[in-house]
């Protein structure tokens, strides 16, 4: 079979569908930091080692531990890297507890300025072609109320994010424009992150990603059929469930899985816990090291398995739930955003919604979060293995270059 080798205001979108090259997708109509004070820093990017590996892991699941919480039986699918980039980009912004809380939940300790660095890598090294496309895109719109943004602060967000920068009025115009951001580098599929702007809001920070992958080999029309799917709350649906043979098999304490490569350095990582044990009770079981390892040890095999065809969207209110993840001063009047302009402010809300279609053909997805601030060797062949995500089941999208998790999901009913 042939394998790839494994070789914010504040605004963040993700997409798993129209791609292109990074770009600044802002016109400053006015600089938001005076030129003479621009400073030029040194930039340079550090590769995914185990500390940076096991803190976004660690992030994936405590955030989607969080919000299945939250969801209960409902489908669920977060981008993790979508909301570590807004909420990295307004990190650059804090100062003190502030910050440290922040560098603790989105990088397991890794100060601020080392993350922007590992996030730099990660996001200029993903590699796209016709058939796995990907792209970034980030802006800054900044309250013309605000008299001056920290030169440091903007000089970080341009550098190791590209985000370009902008002064504008908080009405019904920077609201249309931040819909339409988000709208265009979804291709559509999140048409809009926003219902209203506050006026008081001082800044939102934006982070587009794109990408649009084609199975390494679609499934062929035979091995489409409609077929049972066992709800979450016992009930069973008929949908259409699709077979192929793999060649990475994934197991680990009861759990089964499998790998399906994307048509470039991305996979699908389709995971069946143990018959009973809930999906809850799974992820409240795992840790970063655990699905490291399961992921690192996979074992080449045949491997039929099949998975249902299946779309969805989420929506999440996140300014519920990260604070008790471990960063509740930035949601607080003691918060400290001093490294981002003079004056009070704090978060006040952060929202996420993703969209997830998965086919025949390949996969498209969608991420977009809102955070809003305001003042205040060849080996023997081995017997095949059989998967059947016929009951609720975990999935991951993970970028095989980094062996990073982009996507994490569940299907819980169909």
């Amino acid at each position: 079979m042939k394998r790839h080798t494994w070789c914010t205001w504040v605004l963040s979108a993700m997409l798993l569908s129209g791609c292109g090259a990074q770009r600044d997708p802002l016109t400053q109509s006015e600089p938001a930091v005076p030129a003479a004070e621009m400073m030029q820093l040194d930039v340079q990017g550090k590769d995914a080692d185990a500390g940076f590996s096991v803190s976004q892991y660690r992030f994936a699941l405590e955030l989607m531990r969080a919000v299945q919480r939250e969801k209960r039986q409902q489908n669920v699918m977060v981008s993790p890297y979508s909301v570590v980039q807004a909420l990295a980009m307004t990190a650059n912004g804090a100062a003190n507890q502030t910050r440290t809380e922040m560098e603790n939940v989105l990088g397991n300790g890794i100060s601020i300025n080392d993350l922007n660095q590992y996030l730099y890598t990660w996001r200029t090294n993903q590699p796209t072609d016709d058939s796995c496309q990907l792209h970034t895109a980030n802006g800054i719109w900044i309250n013309e109320t605000i008299p001056q943004i920290k030169p440091l602060f903007a000089e970080q967000t341009r550098n190791f994010y590209a985000a370009g920068m902008k002064r504008a009025a908080f009405d019904k115009q920077t609201l249309r424009e931040i819909n339409q951001f988000v709208k265009k580098e979804t291709d559509d599929m999140i048409p809009e992150i926003l219902e209203e702007l506050d006026p008081a809001a001082v800044t939102v920070l934006v982070n587009a990603v794109g990408f649009d992958a084609k199975w390494l080999e679609p499934y062929p029309s035979d091995k489409i059929k409609d077929g049972k799917f066992n709800n979450a709350d016992g009930s069973e649906s008929t949908v259409q469930m699709m077979t192929g043979s793999e060649s990475d098999y994934l197991k680990s304490e009861g759990a089964v899985g499998f790998l399906r490569y994307y048509d470039g350095p991305y996979a699908f990582a389709g995971i069946l816990p143990p018959e009973d044990v809930t999906l809850q009770e799974w992820l409240d079981a795992q840790t970063p090291e655990s699905l490291i390892a399961m992921i690192a040890g996979r074992e080449e095999c045949a491997v039929s398995a099949t998975m249902p065809a299946f779309s969805g969207d989420t929506e999440v209110q996140l300014e519920t739930l990260l604070p008790g993840m471990g960063m509740p001063t930035a949601f607080s009047a003691a918060a400290d955003f001093s490294c981002l302009a003079d004056g009070a402010m704090q978060i006040s809300e952060v929202i996420h919604k993703t969209h997830i279609d998965v086919d025949a053909q390949g996969t498209k997805a969608a991420a977009a979060t809102a955070v809003v601030m305001t003042r205040g060797a060849d080996e023997v062949p081995k017997q095949e293995q059989t998967v059947r995500l016929d009951r609720p089941f975990v999935y991951m999208i993970l970028d095989m270059h980094n062996e990073l998790p982009v996507f994490i999901g569940t299907v819980n009913q169909l």
